[in-house]
Formats: structure tokens, C-alpha cells, sequence
């Protein structure tokens, strides 16, 4: 008789690594192209999680909305502006080390209060809430409503921007740092 394997934790492990690896990537590249290309990898692969946790609907939305279409808008205007790099002098340096450093702290602090907020969960009972289409689509036009239009308007103002920096610098043929 045959055994059958069950492969999805060793996906999951594959997924997350490459999720965590290319997290960094868009934190740590310097280049903004990389930046971009960095966060395609880490969306496709949160959304390879959702689909391994069968929220289907998430993740194809996930990368359908993100990955196909804002984050090709993003690697377009990234690439049609011409950035160069920006040499900063030690007072500068020295004022992004303590903004790093409050922004990191903050980071470890969130990171505390998610595994304390795992931990919790553990303990609880499984939820028999399933993530179909009908349940998401409840929650999200009745409980986060405000959420939801305040995040459309976000991105709203996002592309405005981008598309007013993108014309800037095509009509002009300037960096969008000398504009």
C-alpha cells in the first residue's frame, strides 16, 4: 500500500521562508526598483498562505488586487522616474538612526503584543466562522465599513500623488528631487 504524504507544512515552511526573505528584501534593498520587485515576491507568497489556510477568495484577491495591479502601477512610475542616490551628511544620518531606532522598537513592541496575542489564541475554542465570500463580504460592509472607505481613499490620494510626481518629472525631465 502506498502512504500518502500530506505536503502542506512543508509548503507552508517554503512559503513563509520566502515570505520573510523577501520582507527584508523590500526593507533592506536599495534600489526602489528592488524594493518593488521585493514586495511582488512577498504578496505572492502571503497570498500562497492564505490559499494553504483555504481562504481562497483572500488570496486570489490578494494577488489579483495587489500584485497585478497596484504594484504594477508602483513598478511602472518607479521606473519612469529617474531616481539617483541621495548622499546625506552625518547630522542626517544621525537623525534617521533615532528614527530607525523608534521605528524598530515600535516594531518589537507590535511583534510582543502578536505572540501574546497567539499565545491567547491557542486557548480558544476553533471558531466555526468559515472565510467565504458571503461572511467576508458581511463583515466588511457592515462592521468596517469606516475602515474600508478610508482605505479606498488612501489609496485614492496614493495615486494622485504618484501620478502628479510621474508627470512632474516626464514634462520636466528633472528628478523628482530637483522638482
Amino acid at each position: 500500500m502506498m502512504k500518502e504524504y500530506n505536503m502542506s507544512p512543508y509548503f507552508f515552511y517554503l512559503f513563509a521562508a520566502i515570505l520573510i526573505f523577501a520582507s527584508l528584501s523590500v526593507v533592506l534593498a536599495r534600489n526602489p526598483l528592488y524594493n518593488v520587485l521585493s514586495l511582488v515576491v512577498a504578496i505572492f507568497s502571503l497570498s500562497c498562505l492564505f490559499v494553504l489556510l483555504e481562504a481562497f477568495f483572500v488570496g486570489m484577491v490578494l494577488l489579483l488586487v495587489y500584485a497585478g495591479a497596484v504594484l504594477v502601477f508602483f513598478l511602472f512610475v518607479v521606473m519612469c522616474l529617474n531616481l539617483n542616490t541621495v548622499t546625506l551628511t552625518s547630522a542626517q544620518q544621525s537623525r534617521f538612526r533615532w528614527l530607525g531606532t523608534i521605528v524598530g522598537l515600535m516594531f518589537a513592541s507590535s511583534f510582543g503584543l502578536a505572540i501574546k496575542s497567539f499565545i491567547r489564541a491557542q486557548t480558544m475554542e476553533p471558531s466555526s466562522i468559515r472565510g467565504t465570500i458571503e461572511v467576508i463580504g458581511k463583515i466588511l460592509f457592515t462592521d468596517y465599513l469606516l475602515p474600508f472607505e478610508l482605505t479606498s481613499l488612501l489609496l485614492l490620494i496614493a495615486i494622485f500623488g504618484i501620478v502628479s510626481l510621474a508627470q512632474g518629472a516626464l514634462s520636466t525631465g528633472k528628478d523628482v528631487e530637483n522638482a
